[in-house]
């Protein structure tokens, strides 16, 4: 099977997997869950961690190098199954996921923060916040500092130097709830 029947087999028989991407150079990471959507150049994925479903993340179905899906997957999406997590996998957000732009206009409109990383190891960047303006070529967050604070001006980010966005994880939901203002 081709990577993109791959997607379409996962995403329709609801099938836990991991997914190998290339992030930059020769740094490859692997992602876990289940793929709830996805369209011709992106795909979602609902993160699974330590046998819990958890939020979502998307990245360019480009950077796919493989999906694994062999005995030790199989068993652990039976775990998830009686541990009744499987049942929390849907897709709660529908996204249009024609590009960038279309991806960040819809999780705004959600109301939504978000993170956003490039994992290359030339250019390592996690901004994690809301998100205030989306143009062609980038998206501008309000910048969320690790002790809680808002930057002053929101952090532009290209959508080429995106690996990977983030967004209704418990991560950024329960940063989000504690912004505190200068």
């Amino acid at each position: 099977m081709t990577i993109k029947q791959k997607i379409k087999y996962h995403c329709t028989n609801k099938k836990y997997c991991q997914i190998k991407r290339k992030v930059g150079g020769d740094k490859f990471l692997n992602s876990e869950g289940y793929i709830v959507d996805f369209s011709r150049e992106f795909i979602v994925v609902q993160e699974v961690n330590d046998f819990r479903v958890l939020g979502y993340y998307i990245f360019p179905i480009s950077t796919v190098v493989d999906i694994r899906y062999n005995n030790m997957d199989k068993y652990f999406n039976k775990i998830l199954i009686k541990e009744k997590q499987v049942e929390l996998v849907k897709n709660k957000y529908p996204l249009d996921l024609t590009d960038w732009t279309t991806i960040f206009k819809s999780i705004k409109n959600a109301g939504l923060n978000i993170i956003v990383e490039c994992e290359a190891p030339d250019d390592d960047d996690f901004i994690i916040g809301p998100i205030t303006k989306i143009t062609k070529s980038a998206v501008s967050i309000h910048f969320i500092s690790t002790n809680g604070y808002l930057f002053p001006e929101p952090t532009r980010v290209t959508y080429n130097r995106i690996t990977v966005t983030r967004f209704d994880d418990n991560y950024v939901n329960v940063f989000s709830k504690y912004i505190r203002q200068r």
